[in-house]
């Protein structure tokens, strides 16, 4: 109907009809829009969850985890200083929970007896020397063609005394005329004792010559003897027997380097495990035992 003056109300009622229709319509688009937004925020999410789940840490997926765990298997051989020997099956306890399917086997003694049995052909995977010397001399040999060592931990060479100190000894230049024992010359512990005692112009009277601080240790601890050359390791290891230890100026800290054999290159364990020795894990547990860090 075409308005006229006569029917005000209908034009005014047909307008805001339109008025009306316009209004929802422009709502309706709002809500579609609005809609749209939320959804694509959400898609974004979803996106940048997965890929920061991705990106964070390939081990954080169980089943990369697992499946790297499971790449590791079978046993390997370490070959260790004598000084290894306390904390030695607490890193294996703690390596094979993590690695279950593997296992290893220690075998410890003198650093340069080591090197002189795996030149021999004895079966080692890993080697762990108490100095640089003999893992310099290690791997100049074709059992560690190409190899690469780096060190685990240090540790300091100490003047030990038996409970209650009956040589009643407070430095080493209260060594004359006691009963001393001193890790052979070729061995780290020797080869930093003796040049502590050339340093000061001491000579020991009729020294018990050990092949390994291990075997220094058992006769301070047993008091046969009145002092031993011992590293503070193995004076911490021997703390519930009484033995305390004398600083010796002028003796620095010994660096432990690890490297494989040319048979343990291709050990998925024994790669692990000198790789595992430089964790956070592996290296707590060598400060509990007295070791210091890697320097």
């Amino acid at each position: 109907m075409t308005p006229t003056p006569d029917n005000p109300q209908r034009t005014d009622s047909s307008t805001q009809k339109r008025q009306l229709l316009v209004w929802i319509l422009r709502i309706g688009v709002l809500v579609a829009v609005l809609a749209l937004a939320i959804a694509g925020l959400g898609a974004c999410s979803n996106e940048d969850n997965g890929s920061g789940k991705e990106s964070g840490n390939g081990s954080s997926n169980p089943s990369t985890a697992s499946a790297d765990r499971a790449a590791v298997s079978g046993p390997a051989t370490i070959f260790a200083a004598a000084s290894m020997k306390p904390v030695g099956d607490e890193l294996t306890a703690v390596f094979t929970a993590a690695y279950p399917d593997a296992s290893l086997t220690w075998s410890y003694g003198g650093s340069s007896d080591l090197v002189r049995q795996i030149e021999q052909g004895a079966p080692a995977d890993v080697f762990i020397s108490a100095n640089q010397k003999n893992m310099t001399k290690a791997l100049s040999t074709q059992d560690f063609e190409g190899a690469q060592a780096h060190v685990i931990a240090t540790n300091t060479l100490v003047l030990a005394l038996p409970q209650g100190n009956p040589g009643h000894i407070n430095s080493i230049e209260d060594l004359s005329g006691k009963r001393v024992a001193i890790c052979a010359p070729q061995v780290p512990c020797g080869t930093i004792a003796h040049s502590a005692l050339e340093a000061k112009g001491i000579t020991l009277d009729k020294p018990s010559e050990e092949p390994n601080v291990a075997s220094v240790s058992t006769k301070v601890a047993t008091g046969e003897v009145d002092a031993g050359f011992m590293y503070s390791t193995d004076v911490k290891a021997q703390a519930d027997k009484g033995v305390t230890a004398i600083d010796i100026n002028g003796v620095e800290p010994n660096q432990y380097p690890v490297a494989l054999t040319t048979r343990g290159r291709d050990n998925t364990t024994a790669k692990a495990f000198t790789e595992w020795l430089n964790t956070d894990t592996a290296q707590q547990i060598l400060a509990r035992y007295g070791f210091t860090p890697a320097t």
